[in-house]
């Protein structure tokens, strides 16, 4: 069986005998490519590229937004949390919203010539084509921006991170904002009710004139307010995390165990004591546990109020800052170099393309003009399919 299948071999020598015979043909084939693709590649509109680097989110917060309170930040940092403020950079360099802003600014319809009545997706689709975001190694990011015009290149890489740090800014205003309402409400609420509390214990002492609290007591008492304030702190924290993530995210999940966990304190420091170190609440007389009570309320409130004011204060600081967010590592400048076509690539493919492709043509020619003397039974074959070929023809 083995000897119907033709032994075919091409060595060294098959090749410099097909370059003798066809060398015109390499060297006209080689020309002809270099030719057209340098053509090609002259014609081909340069492109000049612009970059811009701006760096990682600092201040010490392990990437926590900075819209949040100290304290928040604090707290998060203190449970191991980290809020990814490296992805809401790239977020927004890749939002429409600030693609909108750079077309009107920079009137980019007319200057990409996409018609008026073409609808945005068109528009966008277009400046996406120019715009690329890149992270490096050292979470520093890169906004490289492609244009004809390296001026007008230069000119909206800046504008990427001018426009970045204005929703940057816009986000986090309007984010303070919010916190700082809702906690300003909340430190209405605590001070109405001091006050309350304060009438009451005032009332208590009139009416039972001065009741004698033991300093282990009163320390008891203070132990349990600073453990009540903290939980009421961390679940006001709670609330304003919620404005920003959702029920499932881990800065949410643990404040919440925090809180627990907290709670579970209080509530045995307040049966029993904690460690045998003062006695409990249940242990003293009716009277005295009830200005104790009131005590303890006095001091959960006033304390609350010092923990959470300060955070109405960074809210409203954050809602009124005007300074930029974003840090500018190299500003874009006007490029010199072209960054694409690459026209000496272009015409070396183009040009090795065309060899091989001719070597391919070639061994296939010197084939076919040889199978009649190297496999004429192959030869014959091919002989009847071109008659059979033929005679179809001629009863059509």
């Amino acid at each position: 069986m083995n000897e119907d299948i033709p032994e075919v071999r091409l060595n060294f020598y098959d090749f410099l005998l097909l370059l003798a015979r066809w060398w015109k043909l390499f060297v006209a084939t080689f020309l002809v490519a270099a030719i057209i693709s340098s053509i090609i590649a002259l014609t081909l509109p340069v492109v000049y590229r612009a970059t811009t680097v701006i760096l990682p989110p600092s201040g010490g917060s392990g990437g926590l937004p900075s819209f949040l309170s100290k304290d928040i930040v604090g707290a998060a940092m203190s449970f191991g949390l980290e809020v990814p403020t490296l992805e809401i950079y790239q977020t927004i360099l890749s939002s429409k919203t600030l693609r909108l802003r750079l077309m009107e600014r920079f009137n980019l319809r007319e200057v990409y010539k996409i018609s008026p009545d073409a609808p945005l997706e068109d528009a966008f689709k277009e400046i996406n084509s120019h715009i690329k975001v890149s992270t490096r190694v050292d979470q520093s990011i890169e906004i490289h921006y492609e244009d004809r015009n390296p001026k007008l290149a230069a000119q909206l890489a800046e504008a990427c991170v001018e426009e970045l740090d204005n929703l940057y800014r816009d986000i986090t205003s309007e984010t303070a904002r919010k916190n700082r309402i809702y906690i300003s409400k909340r430190i209405a609420e605590i001070t109405d009710t001091l006050a309350v509390l304060q009438d009451r214990v005032i009332s208590f002492q009139r009416q039972h004139h001065t009741i004698s609290i033991s300093e282990q007591t009163m320390a008891m008492i203070n132990a349990i307010a600073d453990l009540k304030a903290q939980q009421l702190a961390l679940q006001i924290k709670l609330e304003v995390l919620r404005n920003s993530f959702s029920e499932n995210h881990p800065s949410v999940k643990q404040l919440r165990a925090t809180i627990d966990e907290l709670r579970t304190r209080g509530d045995a420091l307040q049966a029993q004591g904690e460690g045998g170190i003062f006695i409990g609440l249940v242990d003293i007389p009716l009277l005295a546990r009830r200005y104790a009570d009131l005590m303890r309320l006095v001091r959960v409130q006033s304390s609350l109020l010092e923990y959470i004011y300060p955070q109405y204060e960074n809210a409203r600081i954050q809602e009124e800052r005007e300074t930029a967010n974003v840090q500018i590592l190299d500003h874009a400048t006007v490029p010199f170099y072209k960054s694409r076509p690459p026209r000496k690539l272009i015409v070396m493919v183009a040009s090795v393309s065309a060899i091989i492709l001719t070597l391919v043509v070639v061994v296939l020619l010197e084939y076919w003009r040889g199978l009649p003397q190297k496999n004429a039974r192959d030869w014959q074959k091919i002989r009847e399919v071109k008659k059979l070929l033929a005679g179809r023809n001629r009863n059509e």
